[in-house]
């Protein structure tokens, strides 16, 4: 069955990344629906943005937009190696009314929280037996008054994350914590975890394999997990194995951060290649 045949439904919000060069959309949901799309899947996209704002929407990209009179937006402040996030807005909630129930039986299910926009009711509301994937970060993590985003304890991790398939986070979203990677693996089926420049690691079945990633001058690596996890999510449905899924993502993700923004997605051209790299 081609990518064409399975489609991909992504719960998130898009949003507003405030930049040197202005303000950008962003956030898992444009750049994972975007990278879907490449991979040829029709999309399905859940979302809540403000409707005076254009955004994209392909053909072959279905849009729910709950309505909202601010989008969620971000700004990154680097020092360094070092990060500091500040949300200064959040857009309205993602709950289960809002999911058309024809998109309910989605092949592949994405839920990409990043302003803890998705409840745990809305996570219980899918079948047990759906390809049901996450990106969790933005379930670990809150701000202050001033915006400051800050990491803090996902309590309800024990209740979702045996449902889902496979999750994909970041040692950022972990802030660090080794003890916490192990956790999540022992608690759902398959974890991988990105390390930047250093490629990933993958938790299955007992075992954790790491995949170096290929050297790449980087220009911007905004969303380049989230390209990721939507490869990984779409290569371990058409395979059933999370080392080769692993192996694409890893491949086309490095390939995104030789780009700024949004342009980072995947081309056709890279998918391909990709794809024949992996077979040889």
């Amino acid at each position: 069955m081609s990518s064409n045949d399975l489609s991909y439904l992504v719960l998130g919000h898009l949003t507003q990344d405030i930049t040197s060069s202005g303000i950008q959309m962003g956030g898992t949901a444009a750049y994972s629906s975007l990278t879907a799309h490449a991979l040829g899947h029709p999309v399905r996209l859940v979302t809540s943005y403000p409707d005076s704002i254009p955004f994209f929407c392909d053909e072959g990209m279905d849009v729910v937009n709950i309505e909202t009179n601010q989008a969620t937006q971000f700004k990154n402040i680097v020092h360094g190696e070092a990060r500091r996030q500040y949300c200064y807005a959040q857009a309205e909630l993602i709950q289960a009314p809002a999911v058309p129930p024809q998109w309910m039986n989605s092949d592949i299910i994405h839920l990409g929280p990043v302003a803890q926009e998705i409840t745990l009711e809305t996570v219980l509301h899918f079948s047990r037996a759906a390809f049901l994937c996450a990106t969790p970060q933005g379930w670990m993590r809150n701000w202050d008054e001033q915006g400051l985003v800050h990491h803090i304890i996902w309590d309800w991790a024990e209740k979702a994350l045996p449902l889902l398939k496979a999750v994909v986070i970041s040692l950022e979203d972990v802030n660090g914590d080794e003890n916490k990677v192990v956790e999540m693996a022992h608690l759902c089926e398959i974890l991988a975890v990105t390390e930047a420049q250093d490629g990933a690691r993958v938790y299955w079945k007992g075992d954790a394999r790491y995949f170096p990633a290929p050297s790449i001058s980087p220009v911007d690596s905004t969303g380049a997990g989230d390209i990721f996890a939507a490869v990984f999510f779409s290569r371990l449905f058409h395979t059933g194995s999370p080392w080769m899924a692993a192996r694409n993502a890893v491949q086309l993700a490095s390939r995104s951060v030789g780009r700024a923004g949004l342009s980072g997605v995947p081309t056709m051209q890279e998918i391909n290649q990709n794809l024949v790299e992996i077979i040889k």
